[in-house]
């Protein structure tokens, strides 16, 4: 915005930003007869509103789920060959399960006329479970010629291009974690994708509608120790994928200096570094002695390289959850490196898929847990759960506004369509210089401010009229006499004007400008729940916006990781036995038992020994 243009706007009362948002309304039911956009990477016109279709919400209500010993068991007759993958298709173990509110908990409830009983909980705090529900935008476009990359029985996704797509390269990996939602280093094989089978993964990944912006995240096992994990990342940026990303406990990078200017140059745009406290104690549970030292270092290399981290978080109550206000406090501090903070849930799949019920009682942790426990943990910050969280669909109304306002771009906006009960987020503004951290919802009311954005959608129009219209909308939302010194109308804007970079990447030097931000920083604070067989539920998954790209396909998260797709896929391409690998390979070194990681690699990457 220019200095003239964000005077006037800085100037612009309330009360008279909201007569005139009153007023554009009109203007635009006038001119609501109008025709939808049908940009050329969509299926079909751009919907409004009140024509986009939901899955099944609200309290009680019925669900498709699956018994956790039935698709055990229906795995392991696959893995023994005693069944077919379309068998398995047709029949993972499906029954029929109730989603209710009692005690204060809302709860899944299932029976197995052969393995009895199940229940879990979804949630601890049954209001945050509706408010997430209420705010909930919409699915994206039906997905239409996908069959090649779509197909896999009672949990293949029908909706959306997905947030992101996960690329697993390896299932090996130099930490030796529990939890583990994938059970690295404990198959009798490695499984690691050859640049062929990378190069039809991201083939397949343009080949249906919608076509929209997704990130690339490259992870494993632990991705920076595949043997053509630079030659993948610089083949995806070859291919048009600029969003790329790596998921990584952070070792090589710490132990490398020049590593994450290697991974940059090869066409890495931010990194997503596993960071579970502030503490070396805080990571001691997954085998090394000195993890927070070596991660603190990866965070220096990756600013150093122009990059920015997202620091990611698993979260198991009894373990860390007393850690997740230190994590936020040291993104704050490290402002400057960190884009957003994302809390994963512990799901029971892979290395902890056999947990006790008592176990799992006391360890289940919920996106409740995530906002209350941030509240009872920063209370400088005077976060408040039902005012400061939305659910992560909510970002869409963004999308849908940028797609209406730019309906010429050959690809759409990232969608962020994921199932309110299972992710969350909080934006946070954040001074890179005082370090002072406020919600944005303390002095904005967002949930007016998401209505006007899809309102403006909804009606159309000029793209400058849409932009015009959502000055206005700001403008009537923000409060003044709430907001932190130093923020005010005309330093709102730009923030607020940045976030077309966040969503498309078609702008000149588009990585360097989304790694870059003014004085006041946003800080997304997030948490993203994984399903595992206890409280499955078919229809989060049929949505689901972070799926595992594969040799069979892109398969739901969840699916994939805890309801059997992983051990098949991996079983039927393995690439080989664990003592051929190791003849020809040599042994990749393992960080357990708590040793130390030596700050400087002693051997080169790829040929490392078993400590």
């Amino acid at each position: 915005m220019d200095p003239s243009r964000s005077s006037r706007f800085a100037r612009l009362s309330p009360a008279a930003a909201n007569v005139a948002w009153h007023a554009s309304r009109l203007l635009s039911a006038w001119s609501s007869h109008r025709s939808r956009p049908s940009p050329t990477w969509a299926p079909g016109p751009l919907p409004k509103s009140h024509e986009r279709t939901a899955p099944p919400l609200g309290l009680p209500r019925r669900t498709q789920s699956l018994c956790p010993q039935c698709n055990r068991e229906a795995v392991n007759a696959v893995l023994a060959g005693a069944r077919t993958v379309a068998e398995f298709r047709e029949d993972p173990g499906l029954i029929e399960a109730h989603i209710v509110e009692e005690s204060g908990r809302v709860v899944m409830r299932k029976d197995c006329a052969r393995h009895g009983s199940y229940e879990d909980v979804l949630s601890t705090d049954p209001a945050f479970f509706r408010r997430m529900e209420s705010l909930y935008v919409g699915h994206d476009f039906t997905c239409t010629d996908d069959e090649a990359v779509h197909n896999h029985g009672a949990a293949s996704i029908e909706t959306g291009r997905g947030l992101a797509l996960i690329v697993d390269l390896t299932n090996r990996c130099n930490l030796k974690c529990s939890p583990c939602f994938m059970d690295a280093n404990h198959a009798p094989y490695v499984h690691e994708l050859s640049m062929d089978h990378v190069k039809r993964i991201f083939e397949r990944a343009r080949s249906f509608k919608p076509q929209r912006e997704f990130n690339i995240l490259f992870a494993g096992g632990e991705p920076t120790i595949a043997q053509n994990f630079l030659d993948a990342v610089s083949y995806a940026w070859s291919a048009g994928f600029k969003r790329i990303c790596v998921v990584t406990n952070g070792i090589r990078l710490g132990q490398e200096d020049d590593f994450a200017a290697r991974m940059r140059a090869a066409g890495v745009h931010q990194v997503y570094l596993q960071l579970d406290g502030t503490s070396n104690e805080a990571h001691r549970y997954r085998g090394a002695a000195n993890l927070f030292d070596v991660k603190r270092r990866a965070l220096e290399n990756i600013a150093r390289a122009g990059m920015m981290a997202n620091l990611q978080v698993a979260v198991m109550k009894s373990v860390n959850n007393d850690s997740v206000g230190d994590v936020v406090r040291f993104a704050v501090e490290n402002i400057n490196k960190v884009r957003s903070v994302l809390f994963q849930p512990i799901m029971f799949a892979g290395r902890d898929a056999l947990v006790s019920d008592d176990d799992r009682r006391a360890r289940r942790y919920t996106l409740a847990d995530v906002a209350h426990d941030l509240r009872g943990q920063t209370t400088a910050f005077e976060w408040l759960p039902l005012r400061d969280w939305f659910p992560t669909s909510a970002y869409s109304v963004f999308a849908n506004l940028f797609d209406n306002m730019h309906p010429e771009s050959a690809i759409g906006s990232i969608y962020s369509d994921v199932h309110p009960g299972r992710g969350v987020f909080s934006p946070l503004l954040v001074n890179q210089k005082t370090k002072q951290a406020v919600p944005i919802a303390s002095f904005v009311n967002v949930d007016r401010l998401l209505r006007d954005v899809t309102a403006i959608a909804d009606d159309g129009g000029a793209a400058a009229l849409m932009k015009a219209r959502l000055a206005l909308s700001v403008a009537r939302n923000f409060d003044a006499r709430r907001a932190p010194a130093g923020i005010t109308l005309a330093s709102l804007w730009p923030i607020l004007e940045r976030l077309d970079i966040r969503y498309k990447s078609d702008a000149p030097n588009w990585s360097e400008q989304d790694n870059m931000d003014a004085e006041w920083r946003l800080l997304i604070v997030a948490a993203s729940w994984f399903q595992d067989l206890f409280g499955y539920d078919l229809s989060t998954e049929r949505m689901d916006a972070t799926p595992v790209a594969t040799v069979e396909g892109e398969i739901a998260f969840s699916a994939y990781n805890a309801a059997g797709w992983r051990q098949i896929v991996e079983h039927q391409h393995q690439t080989a036995s664990l003592a051929e690998w190791h003849q020809h390979h040599g042994r990749h070194r393992i960080y357990a038992h708590g040793k130390l990681i030596p700050m400087t690699p002693t051997v080169e990457a790829g040929q490392r020994t078993t400590a």
